[in-house]
């Protein structure tokens, strides 16, 4: 009986084009937009490598300093490298500490004698290789012994090495870093922009910079790095955070002068994607209504207008209906041939919906992958992280949301119509 019902539907999809077709579509944009925002959303806090552990990872990025002795004066902003080292790399709690620059920046690099070519630089600690997990290709990350000495030592992305040198087999050579010689130590694989922590093209060692001892403000405690903590465990959150109040305390007992404010920080990763600036709280309870209140309003519109097609395309069907009730048709049976319909509608809808949520996140990458408010976001298909776009537990659940609404908005209008006096149905009264 089911498989009569669907080659029913299968008719009356070629019967009634546009109908059909403005119900599948209503379904397809309803998906398409779901997963846009629940793609982007995974962006932010979903694993994937070099970023393989942002579920037990913290992010300390910005800190504000307090003047006792004057409430209106503060500064806000990065902290330097003595006082994260201070207030953090003594932690005992963390399986590992990272120190890194707080932004990457563009320099100019070139083999010697080589024409210049322009790519993003992240400066970082020993550590980082163990907080974030790289995939290499060749060589090693430079080490405690390389950080400690200043070494000009890099690590540099397999795309960077074809640019400069022309092969990935560039392990031991030399090239130029503003103006400054850095060895290769070892190559990795491309990262994508989406691990907006970690992406680079080529990692030094803050060491080997001025911005391993550079500082603004009063006494030396602001500068120009952040601080990626990862935990054992998630449970060890309140534990990290105890901690890290302790050895602020400490720290700021050598500047009785002044406050070192963390606001609420570390932040695990979903919370440091929502705190857009030094001075103002993240607006986490403001972003998640935002994302429920957006995703009811995708689901509920286009099934109110669904079912309004439904009731339309139920009416011009009335006499059948009648005629199939005079001849002793049950109204159980009447609704599971509506419903077949509509999960045949449902299907096609789902499938074009996905088709048209990966077009989506790869034309529109350069806006919905924007990392910060200065950046041009995602917008080279090879960078984007397809294993995180490619997901089909989401569109599973996104499917059975717009499934189950798109159920209920042609079981309304099938109740009521398959109610109807036969009499009535028959003269389509």
């Amino acid at each position: 009986m089911i498989r009569l019902y669907f080659k029913q539907a299968f008719k009356l999809l070629g019967e009634n084009k546009l109908l059909s077709s403005i119900s599948i579509i209503g379904t397809a944009l309803a998906i398409a937009m779901i997963m846009v925002i629940v793609i982007t959303l995974r962006s932010t806090i979903a694993p994937f490598a070099p970023e393989s552990h942002r579920d037990r990872m913290l992010i300390f990025r910005y800190a504000g300093l307090q003047n006792k002795s004057n409430a209106n004066w503060q500064s806000n902003g990065p902290v330097g490298y003595n006082t994260a080292k201070a207030c953090f790399k003594e932690m005992t709690v963390p399986e590992a500490v990272s120190i890194t620059s707080a932004f990457q920046e563009t320099m100019l690099a070139a083999k010697p004698a080589g024409e210049m070519e322009s790519c993003s630089v992240l400066q970082t600690d020993d550590a980082f290789w163990k907080v974030f997990e790289f995939d290499f290709v060749s060589g090693k990350p430079y080490d405690n012994a390389d950080f400690d000495a200043g070494a000009a030592k890099a690590v540099i992305s397999e795309d960077m090495a074809r640019r400069l040198f022309g092969t990935s087999e560039v392990v031991g050579k030399t090239f130029l870093l503003n103006h400054t010689a850095y060895l290769i130590s070892g190559v990795v694989h491309p990262v994508s922009k989406l691990a907006r922590y970690a992406y680079a093209q080529v990692w030094i060692p803050l060491s080997s910079t001025d911005a391993f001892t550079a500082t603004w403000g009063d006494e030396g405690i602001m500068g120009m790095v952040a601080v990626f903590i990862l935990a054992k465990s998630e449970k060890d959150f309140p534990a990290i955070h105890n901690e890290a109040d302790r050895l602020r305390a400490v720290y700021m007992a050598g500047h009785p002068n002044f406050d070192l404010l963390y606001r609420g920080q570390p932040d695990t990763y979903f919370v440091a994607a929502q705190r857009h600036s030094a001075n103002n709280p993240p607006a986490v309870k403001q972003a998640v209504r935002q994302y429920i209140l957006t995703l009811l309003v995708l689901l509920i519109v286009p099934a109110v207008n669904l079912s309004g097609l439904t009731l339309s395309r139920m009416r011009k069907r009335l006499s059948e209906i009648g005629v199939r009730k005079a001849f002793g048709a049950p109204r159980r049976e009447l609704m599971m041939q509506v419903l077949s319909e509509n999960m045949l509608y449902s299907l096609f809808g789902g499938v074009l919906g996905l088709i048209l949520s990966y077009i989506a996140a790869f034309l529109l990458g350069g806006m919905l992958f924007s990392v910060d408010f200065m950046s041009n976001g995602v917008s080279d298909l090879r960078t984007m992280c397809v294993d995180l776009l490619f997901d089909p537990v989401v569109f599973l659940l996104a499917f059975l949301a717009c499934f189950l609404l798109n159920l209920l908005s042609a079981a309304i209008p099938a109740w009521r119509i398959t109610r109807t006096n036969i009499v009535d149905a028959i003269n389509e009264r």
